[in-house]
C-alpha cells in the first residue's frame, strides 16, 4: 500500500466499502426471492394436482385407455403434464402415446411417488428425462374408481417460468450492482482529481527547489493538513538560498586562488580518482581535461605516478612522497604527494606538479655526456692508443700478433663507431618534435620485414623467431623508419639474451584500442631493481654472461626505442619473468595509437 497514489487508496477503499454494502443484501434477496418463488411454484403444482383429482372423481371411465386420453385432454387445458402410476407402473401419461406407455421405467423409486405411498402429497424438482427438462412433480395416493384400480395421481409443471423470473431478477439487480459501483468509481475519481492536481503542483514546486530554484516559495496547497509541510519547505528554501550564497562566494575566492597558482594541483578522493583540477595543471597535462572522475592513469598515462598514488593510500602510515615524471615532448614534472584526512576521516590526497622540464633537461646532458660518454669513449681509446703505440715501439712484432692487435683496434674503432650512430639516432629522435611528419604505418608488414632481416643473424645461434599478428590491417600513427629501429632493436636483444635453440616471438595485438607490440625472449630474464633503469642511456646489466657486455654495446638501443615510442604518443615497458616456472624469459611490450589506412 505505500507504493499506491492516494487516489488508488480511496478508490479500492470506496470499492470494498460498496461491495460489503451491496453483495450480502444481493445474496439475501435474491435467496429470499429463489425461495418464495420456487414455494409458489409447488403451490401451483400442488392446486394442478388437486384440481385433477377431484375433476377425476366426477367421470367415469370405460377403460384404462379412456381414461388415458380423458387425461390428454384434460392436459392441454391445463398445460401441466399428469401421470398415473400403479404399484409403481405408469398406466397414463399425457407426454407418452398410450402404446409406449409400458415402456417406460418403474417410477417406483421416485421421492414425490414413495411420498404419496405414505399418505403425504409428495412435492419434488427435478430434471426429466422424458421431455428433457426442469418440472415440478405433485404427487398424491388415488383409491381408484372403476376400472381404474387405486394407485398414485401425479403433477408435473415446468419449473422455466420460475427460473426466468429469478434470472430477470437476478439480471436486473446485477446491472443495478455494476451502474452503482461504475458511478461510484467515476464519483470518486472526479472527486479526488482537484486534490491530486494540487498535490502535483505542492511537489512540483518542492521538486523546482530541490533543483535549485531556491527563491521559489509554496503559495497554495490542497488544505490545512499541508499547512506544516509547506511551511517547511519554504523555510528550507531560504535557509538554502542564504547558505548557498555563502557557498558560492567562499567557492569563488578559492577557484581565484586555485586557478592563479603556478603549479598544477590534483587533488585526489579516497578512491583515488581525481577530484578536481586547476587551470595550470591543465596546461602542463593535455590530456586531463573533463578529469574529474578518473583515476590518475587514465587521465596522465604514467604508471609510475599511479603506482606511487596507490602506494600511499595503501600504506598504514602515508607519507609525503615525491618523483618526477617524464612526458613527451621532453617535459618533466616534479610531483609532490601529500596524503591528508578529511573530516570524515576518509584519507584523501593532493598532488602539486612542478614543471622541472629544463632543469632536468640540463642534468641529464650533463651526466650522460660527462659521466657515460666519456666513460665509454675513454676505454676503447685507451685500447686503440696501447695497441698502436706497442706496434709502433715493436715494429719487428711478429705478424700473427699484429693481426691479432689490429683486429682489438678495429672492434674497439667499430664500438666507438656504434655509440657515435647511436647517439646520433638518439639525438634525431630527441629533437624531432613535428608530429605531422608521422604517417599511417602497417605494423603487421614491418614485423614481418623485421622479422626476416633479423632471421640471419638468429640462425647463427639457431634460434627461430616466430611472429603473431592478430590482423591484417592494423595501422599504427608513427614513422616507418623509427618502427623499424625500435623493432630491430628489441629484436636484436631478445637474440642476444636468448640462448641456443630457444624461441624469440613477435606478437601484434588489439588492446582497448590500441595496437600492442610485444617481443618476448627465453633468456634469463631482467632483474626486478633493474626494470626501471633499462630505458635510461648508457645503462647496461653488468655481469659476466651478459651477451651486451661482451659485444661491446653502450647501453643506449633501448633509451633510443622509449624516445622514438614516445614522440608517437605511445608507451613502452618491460614485464619479467614471464616464464613464472623457471623464473625466466622477459617481454618488451609498447603501444601505438591504431589508425585508418591512409
Amino acid at each position: 500500500m505505500n507504493n499506491y497514489s492516494i487516489r488508488n487508496r480511496l478508490l479500492t477503499g470506496m470499492f470494498l466499502l460498496l461491495m460489503v454494502a451491496l453483495i450480502p443484501p444481493f445474496y439475501y434477496f435474491d435467496s429470499s426471492l429463489r425461495t418464495d418463488i420456487l414455494r409458489d411454484a409447488k403451490g401451483r403444482a400442488v392446486t394442478y394436482l388437486n384440481t385433477v383429482a377431484w375433476t377425476t372423481q366426477e367421470n367415469t371411465f370405460s377403460s384404462v385407455q379412456d381414461f388415458d386420453s380423458w387425461l390428454k385432454a384434460l392436459s392441454s387445458q391445463l398445460n401441466v403434464r399428469v401421470t398415473y402410476i400403479v404399484k409403481g407402473q405408469v398406466v397414463a401419461d399425457t407426454n407418452v402415446p398410450y402404446n409406449d406407455i409400458p415402456k417406460l421405467a418403474s417410477h417406483a423409486d421416485r421421492p414425490e411417488i414413495l411420498a404419496a405411498l405414505e399418505g403425504k402429497t409428495g412435492v419434488e424438482v427435478r430434471y426429466s428425462t422424458t421431455i428433457k427438462k426442469d418440472l415440478i412433480y405433485a404427487a398424491q395416493k388415488e383409491m381408484g374408481q372403476g376400472v381404474i384400480p387405486p394407485g398414485v395421481l401425479r403433477v408435473a409443471i415446468p419449473a422455466s417460468s420460475a427460473s426466468e423470473r429469478l434470472n430477470r431478477l437476478e439480471a436486473g439487480m446485477m446491472w443495478v450492482f455494476i451502474f452503482t459501483t461504475f458511478g461510484t468509481v467515476l464519483f470518486g475519481f472526479l472527486v479526488t482529481r482537484p486534490f491530486l492536481i494540487s498535490i502535483d503542483r505542492l511537489a512540483s514546486a518542492a521538486q523546482s527547489i530541490g533543483l535549485g530554484q531556491y527563491q521559489r516559495r509554496i503559495r497554495t496547497y490542497p488544505g490545512t493538513e499541508f499547512e506544516p509541510l509547506v511551511t517547511a519547505i519554504n523555510d528550507m528554501a531560504q535557509n538554502i538560498e542564504l547558505h548557498l550564497r555563502m557557498v558560492v562566494d567562499q567557492k569563488k575566492r578559492l577557484e581565484a586562488v586555485f586557478d592563479g597558482m603556478t603549479e598544477g594541483v590534483m587533488v585526489l578522493d579516497e578512491r583515488g580518482r581525481i577530484h578536481s583540477c586547476n587551470t595550470a595543471l591543465n596546461n602542463m597535462l593535455k590530456c586531463v581535461e573533463g578529469c574529474e572522475g578518473r583515476t590518475v592513469i587514465e587521465a596522465t598515462m604514467q604508471p609510475d605516478l599511479q603506482q606511487a598514488v596507490d602506494d600511499i593510500l595503501g600504506s598504514p602510515i602515508p607519507k609525503n612522497a615525491s618523483l618526477v615524471l617524464e612526458l613527451p615532448d621532453s617535459v618533466y614534472l616534479a610531483v609532490n604527494l601529500v596524503p591528508f584526512r578529511d573530516r570524515q576521516e576518509a584519507r584523501k590526497m593532493v598532488l602539486v606538479f612542478h614543471d622541472v622540464s629544463e632543469r632536468e633537461q640540463l642534468e641529464r646532458v650533463r651526466r650522460d655526456f660527462v659521466a657515460n660518454v666519456s666513460h665509454e669513449l675513454k676505454t676503447p681509446l685507451t685500447s686503440i692508443k696501447g695497441y698502436a703505440e706497442t706496434l709502433i715501439d715493436a715494429p719487428e712484432t711478429p705478424h700473427s700478433t699484429a693481426v691479432k692487435f689490429l683486429n682489438t683496434i678495429l672492434r674497439n674503432a667499430d664500438h666507438m663507431t656504434k655509440m657515435v650512430n647511436s647517439l646520433l639516432v638518439l639525438a634525431r629522435s630527441q629533437h624531432n618534435k613535428d608530429s605531422s611528419q608521422l604517417t599511417a604505418v602497417d605494423g603487421g608488414a614491418v614485423i614481418e620485414r623485421t622479422v626476416r632481416d633479423m632471421t640471419p643473424a638468429a640462425y647463427e645461434k639457431n634460434i627461430t623467431i616466430e611472429y603473431n599478428i592478430e590482423s591484417s590491417d592494423i595501422f599504427v600513427v608513427a614513422d616507418e623508419d623509427g618502427l623499424t629501429e625500435v623493432l630491430r632493436n628489441l629484436v636484436d636483444n631478445a637474440i642476444k639474451y636468448s640462448p641456443s635453440e630457444s624461441i624469440v616471438s613477435v606478437g601484434l595485438h588489439l588492446r582497448d584500442g590500441l595496437a600492442s607490440f610485444s617481443v618476448r625472449d627465453q633468456g634469463s630474464g631482467i632483474p626486478a631493481e633493474s626494470q626501471n633503469r633499462i630505458f635510461e642511456r648508457f645503462y647496461r646489466l653488468e655481469n659476466e654472461e651478459s651477451p651486451v657486455a661482451k659485444d661491446g654495446s653502450a647501453g643506449l638501443g633501448l633509451a633510443i626505442c622509449r624516445r622514438i615510442i614516445r614522440s608517437y604518443g605511445g608507451d613502452i615497458w618491460v614485464e619479467s619473468p614471464i616464464n613464472s616456472d623457471t623464473n625466466t624469459g622477459a617481454a618488451f611490450i609498447f603501444t601505438l595509437k591504431k589508425t585508418r589506412k591512409a
